[in-house]
């Protein structure tokens, strides 16, 4: 018999599967809001495609809201009511504070009985944080052992991304260690990833085409890798091109063509394709922060 005791949060930014979120009544998810002047939208009730068109419309840059902290408290207080343990997985630190609020929401509830987690990325790998942890619970794993297996894949997850366009990440104040050099590669097509959160120059190309051909170096020498994914904002037609040549070169990995949240969206702008992948817990080395 599995922990049902335990609980597991993660927030909108992960896409979940609204099947899959029905079949689990332990699992919740939290909404991030993305906003365009005075109108403002769950992160899961608008379109990527639709947010940008309607960012063109009115000229302005959509911005995004993380949860309330009282959002975290009248959740946590509900889930353990009755002495139920909470796992809450949330998107990278760099990328929102919505990690941080849930840590003082937590300590304001209980915490003894909830932990929060930093997953290092969002989406997919927010989603795969959140299958682990639901497969460990009904196993009957306790709490301080799901959040050592969080733990592990935090560290051997790694998040890289090529933007259609650098506006977004600039201008939204998301571009983090990669800020001194925007100047230099305006004209670029860099190959970005995310380190401890935060935006890092991974390699700097002149094309899409060989900044993808750069990712797929890496993805090439992985030793089985636990899962492979290509996200992307409105860009489905590359994203499934890519996935095939991702299946290719690692024909024993789960592959997966994912699409990224609106509230992510609109810190990188549209045409973007990212990959998210983690290394076999049993064979990757101690992780370099890169996440």
């Amino acid at each position: 018999m599995g922990n049902t005791q335990l609980q597991v949060v993660i927030d909108s930014t992960a896409m979940v599967d609204k099947e899959w979120l029905g079949q689990h009544e332990n699992l919740h998810v939290v909404p991030l809001s993305v906003r365009i002047g005075e109108q403002e939208w769950l992160d899961t009730d608008i379109s990527g495609a639709e947010l940008f068109q309607r960012a063109s419309a009115a000229k302005e840059m959509p911005k995004t809201s993380q949860p309330a902290q009282g959002q975290f408290i009248q959740l946590f207080q509900e889930l353990t009511a009755q002495g139920q343990e909470v796992v809450c997985i949330l998107l990278s630190g760099g990328l929102s504070g919505t990690a941080s609020t849930a840590r003082m929401a937590a300590a304001q509830v209980d915490p003894r009985l909830i932990r929060v987690i930093d997953s290092g990325t969002t989406a997919l790998g927010l989603v795969q944080m959140a299958k682990a942890a639901l497969e460990a619970a009904e196993a009957g794993k306790s709490l301080a052992d799901v959040v050592r297996l969080l733990d592990a894949m935090v560290r051997r997850t790694h998040t890289v991304f090529i933007p259609g366009t650098l506006e977004y990440l600039h201008k939204g104040g998301r571009i983090g260690g990669a800020a001194r050099l925007f100047g230099g590669i305006l004209q670029l097509r860099p190959l970005l990833y995310l380190q401890n959160g935060k935006v890092q120059v991974l390699d700097k190309v002149r094309t899409q085409k060989r900044a993808l051909e750069r990712a797929m170096q890496d993805i090439r020498i992985l030793k089985r890798p636990a899962y492979v994914g290509v996200g992307h904002v409105d860009n489905q037609e590359l994203a499934v091109q890519t996935a095939a040549q991702v299946k290719e070169a690692q024909p024993e990995a789960q592959v997966e063509v994912f699409l990224i949240s609106p509230v992510i969206g609109a810190h990188t702008g549209p045409g973007l394709i990212g990959f998210i992948y983690q290394e076999n817990l049993e064979e990757a080395p101690a992780h370099d922060g890169t996440n």
